[in-house]
């Protein structure tokens, strides 16, 4: 699939042209591992991580879920890890580090109504979303037992990152101008929806009728659960003191499957940092591993892997790492106020 580069129908994969917009950074579209169940949980959580300088390979999205709690009748196994459904996905995000925001699945029903407002909350704030749709011409059901509370119908797993509108992003309102950025995580392509087209039955005959059928086009344009549906909002990583990083990296499109015997390659971080003071010192670090992640301060005492410490001219500094990491690992960066602002680097700020 991630030769395929046509839009597929009805999808757009143009953006809207609308007087307010957000695309958060990090997340891309991109190529999930198609194999055990498909990776396309794995794939979504790792995009959403990115948006906080965290790259987590789909193999370890996995395996962070091994000890979670309730029935495993997906795909996976206590070593390998398992499938991220609705029933494991918050303590997928939660054993990887990330702070997140639940949707409700107990909410009355139907819950498209709410769920829409919840999603252009989030994506207004800069969260990317987690969100388990339906796909056109899949089983209407869940297709694991236990893995839908509530009784949810899903088929597929994928990251939205992205939102226009003709209104203040912070109206919470949502409008039949609001439309939203996904990826259908079978393509190199954007795909750009109306909000109020997100939703339908389980029998897929209202904004997805004419939607197209089969694996590697009906993932183009889902549709999610009007009655009862699931979603994750990742609103950064569970560390206290730090400032919010962005990590962007052209291998995020495409992961090579170490599960199938593939080499992984070494990647290239780009870094933006925002919130900052300008002329304060701060430091960015980087670790290799989620265990070696702190939960706060004081970072210089931290198992970091290396720091670099740095002055900006504005509120938000951009830095290419001349470093590679492994696309098979997990690589996290934090940035945070300077702990001895002694020997400090002082580099030029680039604004994104």
């Amino acid at each position: 699939m991630a030769g395929l580069a046509e839009c597929v129908a009805p999808g757009s994969c143009t953006p809207p042209n609308t007087t307010f917009s957000h695309v958060i950074l990090g997340p891309q579209p991109g190529q999930q591992w198609n194999i055990n169940g498909g990776f396309c949980g794995a794939f979504s959580t790792q995009h959403a991580a990115l948006a906080y300088g965290a790259w987590i390979s789909q193999d370890l999205v996995r395996k962070a879920n091994r000890a979670s709690a309730g029935a495993h009748h997906m795909h996976g196994d206590p070593t390998e890890g398992y499938e991220v459904v609705p029933s494991n996905a918050a303590e997928t995000a939660r054993a990887l580090k990330l702070s997140f925001d639940e949707w409700d699945y107990n909410q009355p029903k139907p819950q498209a109504p709410a769920y829409k407002r919840w999603l252009k909350k989030h994506l207004a704030a800069g969260h990317p979303v987690v969100w388990f749709p339906m796909c056109k011409g899949d089983a209407p059901f869940c297709p694991y037992l236990g893995a839908c509370p509530n009784g949810g119908v899903i088929s597929h797993v994928e990251p939205m990152w992205g939102l226009f509108s003709n209104h203040p992003l912070d109206d919470p309102a949502v409008y039949d101008d609001d439309y939203i950025l996904h990826a259908s995580d079978q393509d190199q392509l954007p795909y750009y929806r109306p909000i109020n087209s997100l939703e339908d039955s389980v029998l897929m005959d209202g904004n997805c009728k004419h939607a197209q059928s089969g694996f590697g086009r009906n993932e183009m344009y889902p549709c999610f659960d009007e009655q009862v549906t699931y979603g994750v909002a990742v609103t950064g990583l569970a560390v206290n003191g730090t400032l919010p990083v962005a990590l962007s990296t052209s291998g995020a499109s495409f992961e090579p499957n170490i599960r199938l015997g593939a080499s992984p390659t070494l990647l290239h971080g780009n870094l933006t940092v925002r919130g900052l003071i300008p002329r304060r010192p701060y430091v960015l670090y980087r670790f290799n591993s989620t265990e070696a992640v702190p939960s706060g301060p004081p970072f210089a005492k931290s198992s970091f892997e290396f720091s670099f410490r740095f002055l900006s001219n504005s509120t938000t500094w951009s830095w290419q790492d001349p470093t590679p990491f492994s696309s098979a690992s997990a690589t996290y960066y934090l940035a945070a106020p300077s702990e001895d602002d002694s020997n400090v680097k002082h580099t030029s700020s680039t604004s994104l």
